[in-house]
């Protein structure tokens, strides 16, 4: 055997495991990047978090802009009760249902009631899409959507 078989040799297996190096290389970071979570979607109707982690909180520099202001919600329909009355209701939305301080979608949430939770209907929004309740079990009282209660008859039929 001669000597340039022997470098032809050497050279190709150099070669080879170069080849080998870079497809490891390569193959490793395809696989950590398609294992990692992507980045948590933010939505414009996201809230702030009240409670935020001392561990978890970015530095701000000190030459920040000026926040954008939050959008002012629009007039939300004026309540006027239909009915001088008030009546009992069950929910039944079976996710049960956010209630709000007042008849608007922008309106903060001040507590929820779940599905077959008894309720007072104690009025409606003027335009129907909206009623004012109280929470039979805790007194809570606000806005729900129309359409996820349906009245209880509070004196049901004898059987005879």
């Amino acid at each position: 055997m001669k000597w340039s078989g022997v470098v032809k040799v050497l050279v190709g297996l150099a070669i080879a495991i170069a080849i080998f190096a870079v497809a490891g290389v390569l193959a490793f970071r395809y696989i950590s990047q398609m294992t990692s979570l992507p980045p948590r979607p933010t939505f414009p109707n996201d809230q702030p978090s009240a409670k935020v982690k001392p561990s978890t909180a970015v530095a701000q520099p000190k030459t920040q802009a000026k926040p954008k202001p939050t959008p002012t919600p629009s007039k939300s329909p004026s309540p006027t009760a239909t009915d001088a009355a008030t009546y009992p209701a069950r929910i039944n939305l079976s996710q049960g249902l956010n209630v709000r301080d007042a008849p608007s979608v922008d309106a903060n949430r001040i507590g929820g009631v779940d599905y077959n939770e008894q309720v007072s209907v104690l009025e409606e929004s003027a335009d129907g899409e909206w009623q004012r309740i109280r929470v039979e079990s805790s007194g809570l009282e606000g806005w729900i959507k129309s359409g996820y209660s349906e009245r209880i008859d509070e004196h049901p039929k004898e059987n005879q």
